[in-house]
């Protein structure tokens, strides 16, 4: 029997921050912010959520994580089915942390562990990165969602993803400023040009490679030049309330640079390891009050990638 014979599975994603300045659609990380989801068969689709978003999503019976749960159902050809689908968001709607990421990596996660235990039968990691990225768009933030760390990704013509997530030497801190105005990734990319110049795509090919280096090997002398950006941010910044007065703060308190989290309008500043990040943070909520900035700003590490916290089965399915 397909309903109510089986325990749902509950997954965890991670937040994620895209681009990282110079690596536009193709560089992210995973951040130590949290959402969980439930998933369960059931005869239609339910939907019910807690936490961020919880009044965007009310009334709604379907959702991101629906679709990409039944992605996975086609897939692996189950006999069909509506999903009851719970979730407890800590990851803000709409601020560039990937919270749609987190959804659709959720439902893909969620759909085939179910499978996997209950019909011995589950796509592969590079199934669901393909997938994730077929409903999302591009990689750049299901990836770090799905591997966790630090993910540098390419997308082939035929749709196949290729990501890797190299190990971080000596991880930078992380500090969010999260804004309370929301930006849709729609009207943050209706805000780009339709054409570069050859020497500003070079220019950002140089950082990116540059950034990669410097994450690997832990030699942070030049990291603060990796995240220059001429492809989106400039063309972003008139969106992201404070974006000028608050890099110029994060410079002013040693920051080692600061980029755009995905779209925006969320700032990432890249602190080295040994940095006072409450001491940081202090300066950045006081230059924001100063500014009539409203919003609020976090630590977060380098996280990993999502990953099923209930029911735990063992790999044999005992």
């Amino acid at each position: 029997m397909l309903f109510d014979s089986s325990p749902s599975i509950q997954v965890e994603v991670p937040a994620t921050s895209a681009n990282l300045g110079p690596g536009f659609d193709c560089l992210g990380l995973s951040l130590d912010l949290w959402n969980r989801l439930e998933l369960r068969p059931a005869p239609a689709d339910e939907l019910s959520a807690t936490g961020e978003g919880q009044a965007q999503l009310h009334g709604q019976t379907t959702s991101l994580a629906h679709r990409a749960a039944r992605m996975v159902w086609e897939e692996l050809d189950l006999e069909p089915t509506g999903f009851a689908i719970s979730m407890h968001n800590s990851i803000p709607f709409a601020r560039g942390l990937g919270s749609s990421s987190a959804a659709i990596v959720g439902g893909l996660v969620a759909a085939n562990e179910w499978a996997r235990k209950h019909r011995r039968t589950a796509l592969t990691g590079e199934n669901l990165l393909d997938f994730a990225t077929r409903i999302e768009g591009h990689p750049d933030n299901v990836a770090p969602a799905l591997l966790g760390g630090f993910c540098v990704c390419a997308t082939h013509e035929e749709d196949r993803v290729f990501a890797v997530s190299p190990p971080v030497v000596n991880a930078p801190r992380f500090v969010v400023w999260i804004p309370e105005v929301e930006l849709s990734t729609k009207k943050a990319r209706a805000a780009l040009p339709s054409a570069y110049l050859r020497a500003d795509c070079v220019f950002n090919l140089s950082r990116s490679a540059l950034l990669v280096a410097a994450l690997t090997t832990g030699d942070f002398s030049a990291l603060g030049e990796s995240l220059r950006d001429r492809i989106h941010q400039d063309f972003r910044a008139p969106l992201v309330p404070g974006w000028n007065e608050l890099s110029q703060v994060a410079r002013e308190s040693g920051a080692l640079g600061t980029t755009l989290s995905g779209a925006g309008p969320t700032i990432l500043f890249w602190l080295a390891p040994e940095s006072d990040a409450a001491t940081f943070m202090a300066s950045i909520e006081e230059s924001a009050r100063a500014h009539n900035l409203n919003g609020r700003a976090l630590e977060l590490a380098l996280a990993g990638g999502a990953r099923v916290v209930a029911p735990h089965f063992k790999d044999n399915g005992d």
